[in-house]
């Protein structure tokens, strides 16, 4: 099996970390845009979005028109969505929901929990019906050469 790893910026990692904080404990939603080369995922822009699921303490939604709308964006910039972000009230690790959600979306998931009083955030890639985890390299910028 190919080795997946995703890039994103130190500063949208940041970003992601700070929309799980305030949607505590509410669970945090957001989309990552970009590009994916080979193994290389590369998160360059996250769009936080709201969840809209009513009992978002467990679970989450996204509006679908906003949704496509960010999509409509991504592609005119030559974007896709390589990623969903989402905070949970249990381990980082993907629940049952979540693995059904990820055979639809096939797609980084990354899980961010706070269980042990630090945010702590894990990437996953679904393959052969299995949640590998995959490694986060942090970067300083985007590269101006993708």
């Amino acid at each position: 099996m190919m080795h997946y790893e995703l890039h994103i910026t130190e500063q949208n990692f940041v970003r992601l970390q700070q929309h799980a904080e305030t949607s505590f404990p509410g669970e945090a939603v957001a989309l990552l845009f970009g590009i994916l080369s080979e193994n290389i995922v590369s998160a360059n822009r996250v769009e936080l979005v709201e969840n809209e699921s009513k009992t978002s303490q467990i679970a989450f939604s996204v509006n679908p028109e906003n949704e496509y709308q960010l999509l409509i964006e991504a592609e005119e910039r030559g974007e896709s969505l390589v990623g969903i972000y989402h905070s949970h009230p249990a381990p980082p690790e993907p629940s049952e929901t979540d693995l059904r959600n990820m055979r639809l979306n096939p797609v980084v998931w990354l899980i961010a929990s706070k269980l042990t009083g630090n945010w702590t955030t894990k990437a996953y890639i679904l393959k052969d019906e299995i949640a590998n985890e995959i490694l986060i390299k942090y970067r300083k910028s985007i590269d101006s050469n993708l």
